[in-house]
């Protein structure tokens, strides 16, 4: 099986991220920002258990009582 590559996150795509859940990053953050959150995307990328793709997802069920 080959390997799949997440290409990095930009500083105006985190951004644009960020906005979406109504999170402020500071300018002055947003490289710091930038490369931890593409380590984590690397580092996730690379997790890859045999059999996973042959798997079918579950559906997020939401509890709305609470």
């Amino acid at each position: 099986m080959g390997e799949q590559f997440i290409s990095e996150l930009n500083e105006d795509e985190i951004k644009a991220l960020a906005k979406s859940v109504n999170l402020d990053i500071k300018n002055s953050d947003i490289t710091d920002v930038a490369h931890s959150l593409n380590a984590m995307l690397e580092a996730i990328g690379q997790i890859n258990p045999e059999g996973i793709n042959s798997v079918e997802p579950l559906p997020i069920i939401l509890d709305k009582r609470g």
